[in-house]
């Protein structure tokens, strides 16, 4: 059990805590391939781009790792985000997909972070992953949200069910 709990710790903070490239807030995944989405912070002239301040794209792993925008329908009705309010370099938006989790892009720490509510806890968004109904399906059957609590500094998630 021990052995077990000890692994499991490590999986969760591995993922988690992975080095990600400077400037990326979170990551989206599915269960359908590895592909998944990116969504890293947009400055402009070294400030927080209150336009457009999320670059979001796909990274094609599946294929050879190669970068590619999203497309129109896939911005508009699926990973897109919008911007719900904008204060001092700091903005709240949410995902096209998902009005109902707010995120709030902002420096802490020195570094910016995508901050929302996990379990009732502010929690630093590192990742959601989407389980698919079948793999050519549109219809999600969960999505886990994964970060790391503001407060306790450990690995924190919740699963939304539609």
């Amino acid at each position: 059990m021990r052995q077990f709990l000890l692994s499991l710790f490590l999986f969760l903070s591995l993922n988690l805590l992975a080095a990600d490239p400077a400037g990326r807030l979170f990551r989206f995944e599915r269960s359908t391939n590895r592909n998944y989405i990116c969504y890293d912070i947009q400055l402009a002239d070294g400030h927080l781009d209150m336009k457009h301040p999320i670059h979001v794209y796909w990274i094609r792993a599946e294929e050879d790792g190669r970068q590619q925008e999203l497309n129109y329908l896939q911005r508009k009705l699926a990973f897109g985000y919008k911007v719900i309010s904008r204060g001092n370099e700091e903005v709240t938006v949410h995902l096209t997909a998902y009005k109902d989790l707010p995120i709030r892009i902002c420096r802490r720490d020195g570094r910016w972070v995508a901050l929302v509510t996990i379990n009732g806890q502010e929690a630093e968004l590192s990742k959601m992953f989407a389980q698919m109904r079948s793999p050519n399906s549109l219809h999600v059957e969960y999505v886990d949200i994964f970060g790391l609590s503001r407060a306790t500094h450990t690995p924190i998630r919740q699963r939304i069910t539609p």
